[in-house]
């Protein structure tokens, strides 16, 4: 005859707990005191990067230096539209920084857009000066004295440009084997005047100049372009980590997202770690961004910023939601136990002996035992509910020293249904369970002491006892 009894439990109108209670916008509250220390690191990010560019740009002020006249004078011109354009670069990146824009697929392409049109409008700009700097030259090639010295400036103002793309930008790495082809143009130039072919010698000369030029500006973009872009997503995870620090502990909301006064919520405990690995993996990605031996391309952080860092919010805001749910349960299955431990005090001889949690663990099952004078016991143990549902799962386990009959059992549980239904509590008929109770679930120091098991085991041992789930 089972001594285990269940009871059904309306979670919908008894507790309605909310399954995310601290959604994404509330993960977000604290940001705006966090926005102060992001533009900090974001304008450290922007100094260095920019830092690189200016280095970049004295190398090849120098270079510029030693050019014949009229190519002087074109590359001091490109020279100083090139850096107007980081300069505007520089200023809007660091105005908007710390800023978090709801569609960051629409705001990196504007910006690329606006870069790529920039070197476009810069690349065109160079073709027309180079076409006029071509027409200089071949005014002055009057005889082959002339045209001699012609065509060795410019073999020597293609190789100094040679030089400062493969000393100055990453050539290997977006543009990888261009260079070697314009290598050997140049030597070919270079042929040419030995053998004292001099208009062979400029226009090859000048055509590779022209691809050097090209091929610097389109460096210089990919690689202003993965910048700005690594700036960004250190930034956007310098947040994602910071949001992870300001929501580890934080206040409770109760089911009506009122706050609980006294109430401390620690993610990481009530999400058994997750909050810790979530952590982990913010780390590992903000180290990805940062590596130097391989800094990762432009398409890969653009997706950190447009999928990786918004789902990691995502993710917090989740853990968050669980955790304050999960709290809330298990408070709950307190609550749950109380009642039924006072319909057992009103209606019967019954009196409460001992609480507790199942290895001291407020994550696990809650027990309440409750003695007869004849020594007779009844425990109740409330634990989580299937699929973290964040309702519970009640059973009574009756220890009758005597032979209880069916009847009185039965009744017991209709004491309990009765009881709870006149607290406003709405279950269903208690039903009764295969087996008889676990006599080891009378030991309170044993459960104290037991390491929490893995809840679907722990609820198939024999006993489990009555149940209501909320």
């Amino acid at each position: 005859m089972s001594g285990r009894k269940r009871i059904q439990v309306d979670e919908a109108e008894w507790y309605r707990l909310q399954r995310q209670a601290s959604r994404l916008k509330d993960v977000q509250r604290s940001l705006p005191g966090l926005i102060k220390e992001v533009r900090r690191q974001t304008h450290d990010d922007l100094e260095r990067v920019f830092g690189v560019i200016e280095d970049r740009q004295r190398s090849v002020e120098q270079v510029v230096e030693g050019l014949s006249e009229q190519t002087r004078r074109l590359e001091t011109e490109t020279q100083q539209r090139l850096r107007a354009q980081a300069r505007r670069m520089a200023e809007e990146l660091r105005a908007t920084a710390g800023e978090l824009r709801r569609e960051p697929r629409e705001h990196l392409a504007e910006q690329e857009r606006r870069l790529q049109g920039e070197i476009a409008a810069e690349r065109k700009q160079r073709r027309e000066d180079v076409r006029r700097l071509a027409a200089e030259v071949g005014e002055l090639v009057q005889d082959r004295e002339s045209a001699a010295a012609i065509a060795r400036d410019a073999l020597s103002d293609a190789r100094a440009m040679h030089r400062l793309v493969r000393d100055t930008l990453p050539h290997q790495q977006y543009a990888a084997g261009r260079l070697t082809s314009l290598e050997q143009q140049l030597d070919r130039a270079e042929d040419n005047v030995s053998q004292s072919r001099f208009d062979a010698a400029l226009a090859t000369a000048q055509s590779a100049y022209q691809e050097l030029g090209e091929l610097r500006l389109e460096l210089e973009q990919l690689d202003r372009e993965r910048s700005y872009l690594r700036v960004q997503a250190r930034e956007r995870i310098l947040v994602v980590q910071m949001q992870i620090s300001q929501n580890a502990s934080q206040e409770v909301r109760g089911a009506e997202g009122e706050l609980l006064d006294g109430v401390d919520l620690d993610v990481d405990y009530w999400t058994h770690g997750a909050l810790t690995a979530l952590r982990a993996e913010v780390a590992a990605l903000e180290q990805r961004i940062s590596d130097k031996e391989q800094p990762p391309e432009a398409e890969e952080l653009r997706d950190i910023l447009e999928h990786r860092a918004p789902a990691f919010e995502q993710r917090l805001a989740e853990l968050v939601g669980e955790a304050n749910q999960r709290l809330l349960a298990s408070q709950q299955r307190v609550n749950l136990a109380e009642a039924v431990v006072r319909t057992l005090e009103d209606m019967t001889a019954y009196e409460l002996d001992e609480v507790t949690y199942l290895g001291r663990d407020q994550r696990e099952p809650f027990f309440a035992k409750l003695v007869h004078h004849n020594r007779n016991e009844i425990v109740i143990e409330v634990a989580p509910a299937e699929n973290d549902s964040g309702g519970s799962v009640l059973r009574v386990l009756s220890y009758d020293h005597d032979t209880a009959a069916r009847e009185e059992l039965d009744d017991r549980g209709r004491v309990i249904y009765r009881g709870m239904r006149a607290q406003g509590i709405p279950v269903s008929e208690p039903q009764s369970e295969d087996g008889e109770p676990d006599p080891t679930y009378r030991d309170f120091r044993a459960l104290e002491q037991a390491r929490a098991q893995a809840r679907d085991r722990d609820r198939a041992l024999p006993g489990a006892g009555a149940g209501a789930e909320s």
